[in-house]
């Protein structure tokens, strides 16, 4: 969510700072700029620093992104090799230059118009489409930022915005340009082709012993059986221990009566909220509304909405301070409050209906209640229980004692391997709730003491190697029949690769297609007409790039879209695009060309001040946050 609002702050300025993550480094090289000096500061771009908090947020974000690329979780480790830690930094370092470059020039957004863009932004609306406070509070916490930095970090976001657009407005679109790039993108190609089945390629029989011995030999990791893993683990989260939990009636009342307040339905209260940048301007606005002038009119003057100003039916709890949930809550239904100083300017508020409080009852609370505290409790208890766990392993007592002792199910996985599959590539049942098994278990070996790893269920669950089986080459005489049929289908996929060769040849050298195609008892077939990223069941990605890499008239062969069979294609004609100035698809192009002459513009920029302000960054901090060795 918050990067969302990131998004929306900024526009397409967002997606190209993002656009500048691989390229950042490649300008002034990473390995110079490190350097090894203390706090919590990760980089500095001169006075801008990026802190710990800040880029282990963002590190997370871009985790979480690539995890639903690639749909399935990430780790920190595949985070490095994927250069994700690295790509994080340096869109950080990015960022912290633009911010750094509207400092030096000037650049600052006032108070109102940074309220107004938090109360009207899209994100932070409601089912009706209004402001909603709790998804604002509920968005800052789950992304561990509090509100004042928020609002900060909204108002670098809008005055990097001014900054972009002072540097790409009024760029200017080269025609021949747009030209160059129309012509590669729509240029439309006809070609005629047959299909080179495999069968042309003839018998192919069984080779030899040496031949298939060397085969067997060059491509052994292909017959290679991965290593494996036998685990055990046990886990112990907080239903376990409330199973053995009672609590009396005695004790579970003194409990409601502690937190009756959590049952309790509030007073609540139909609130508009109109909030001004000055005390000065919302006193003359309150003069107007209790003059007679409509409240649509005062909002309409400072660029809202009606619906922009309403809260809805808001509980106290819901307000944005407590400052502002006194002013709606102490005024009757139908008046006006008088202005009062909250986080995003000075506010006046009107009352609708007013729905009365409503306290809950014992009973009507007294499961959900019991549940609630055993809970607790066992939260409370599971830290103990985890270390006089803890004291018997040291003590040498096995694991499934352990686990019979306090009534705990301990299960085996056997023969899993590094990405959680059986050797022969089944996919092997493993439980979500314990994030790093797997990976855990192949980061030691079998017999060690792996200390307690944190479940999604805010409980520990223990893993340990019982067995280890290396990888395996399989012998010759086991996976015969296999090394055969692999040698088979690359010695026919050759023969016919030669033969799309020899007759691309004759083709270029002037002999006639249909003359060629008749050798084959085939027809030419025609392909009325194509373009450069297409493709389909006969078509395939790397044909037609063959096709457009081959001039009017040419021949060249490529692989069908599906199967083992070849394409022998001519191109019969070479049709460029024309689009008249004023079309759709002109204006698309030139919006595409424009952007990225924009792109290099920005690109050019950051760069720039990267290179006037100095970039340094703290080595000693960066290694510890994006260690493997460090849990997370």
């Amino acid at each position: 969510m918050l990067d969302s609002l990131r998004r929306s702050a900024s526009g397409w300025v967002a997606k190209l700072l993002i656009g500048l993550l691989a390229v950042s480094f490649a300008v002034w090289g990473i390995a110079d700029i490190f350097t090894g000096f203390g706090g919590d500061t990760v980089a500095t771009v001169g006075d801008e620093e990026i802190d710990a908090v800040s880029y282990e947020r963002e590190l997370r974000v871009e985790m979480d992104r690539f995890s639903q690329r690639l749909g399935q979780p990430v780790a920190l480790a595949d985070a490095r090799r994927f250069g994700i830690d690295r790509a994080t930094l340096g869109r950080l370092i990015n960022v912290a230059a633009l911010d750094g470059a509207t400092k030096d020039m000037g650049l600052a957004v006032g108070d109102e118009a940074v309220g107004q863009a938090i109360v009207t932004d899209p994100n932070l609306q409601g089912g009706f489409g209004r402001f909603d406070r709790e998804l604002f509070r509920q968005t800052l916490r789950a992304n561990g930022i509090d509100e004042e930095r928020f609002v900060e970090q909204r108002r670098k976001a809008m005055a990097r915005d001014q900054l972009v657009s002072a540097l790409t407005l009024g760029v200017a679109t080269p025609e021949a340009l747009v030209k160059v790039v129309a012509n590669y993108q729509e240029e439309i190609r006809t070609a005629g082709y047959i299909i080179l089945p495999p069968s042309l390629a003839g018998k192919i029989e069984d080779p030899d012993a040496e031949t298939l011995q060397s085969f067997y030999e060059a491509g052994a990791s292909a017959f290679t059986l991965p290593e494996t893993r036998d685990i055990s683990f046990m886990v112990l989260e907080p239903e376990h221990i409330t199973q053995t939990m009672t609590i009396s009636e005695d004790d579970l009342r003194a409990a409601y009566e502690q937190r009756r307040g959590d049952y309790d339905v509030p007073e609540r209260r139909e609130v508009q909220q109109i909030t001004f940048g000055t005390e000065e301007a919302a006193n003359e606005a309150l003069e107007k509304l209790r003059a007679g002038t409509a409240a649509d009119v005062i909002v309409k003057e400072i660029g809202l909405t009606m619906e922009d100003v309403d809260l809805g039916n808001v509980s106290r709890g819901e307000m944005l301070s407590p400052e502002l949930a006194d002013a709606a809550f102490s005024i009757e239904s139908g008046a006006w409050s008088a202005p009062v100083k909250g986080p995003l300017g000075w506010s006046i508020f009107h009352v609708g209906a007013i729905a009365e409080a409503k306290p809950s009852t014992y009973e009507e609370v007294r499961d959900k209640l019991r549940r609630t505290v055993e809970l607790e409790m066992a939260q409370e208890q599971i830290y103990d229980i985890q270390n006089s766990i803890e004291d018997a392993r040291a003590g040498g007592e096995p694991l499934e004692s352990i686990a019979t002792r306090y009534n705990l199910n301990l299960r085996q996985i056997g023969g899993v391997t590094s990405d959680g599959k059986t050797r022969l590539g089944d996919p092997v049942e493993l439980p979500e709730s314990l994030p790093g098994l797997i990976e855990t278990a192949y980061a030691n070996g079998a017999g060690e003491q792996i200390p307690p790893l944190a479940t999604t269920g805010q409980g520990y669950y223990w893993v340990q190697v019982d067995a280890v089986t290396p990888a395996a080459v399989q012998p010759l005489e086991e996976v015969r029949d296999r090394v055969v049929s692999i040698w088979k289908q690359r010695e026919s996929a050759s023969r016919l690769q030669a033969l799309a060769e020899k007759l691309v040849e004759r083709g270029n050298a002037g002999e006639s297609f249909e003359k060629i195609a008749a050798e084959y008892d085939r027809s030419v077939l025609a392909m009325p007409g194509i373009q450069r990223n297409a493709q389909s069941d006969t078509f395939s990605r790397p044909a037609v790039a063959r096709l457009f890499a081959t001039p009017e008239g040419g021949f060249t062969f490529g692989p069908v879209g599906v199967g083992e069979s070849l394409l022998l294609m001519q191109v019969r004609e070479i049709r460029e695009p024309s689009f008249e100035k004023s079309s759709g698809k002109y204006a698309e192009i030139e919006k595409s060309v424009r952007d990225s002459i924009q792109a290099d513009i920005l690109q050019s920029f950051v760069f720039g001040y990267q290179t006037e302000l100095g970039v340094e960054v703290n080595s000693v901090l960066y290694n510890q946050m994006t260690s493997t060795d460090t849990a997370r």
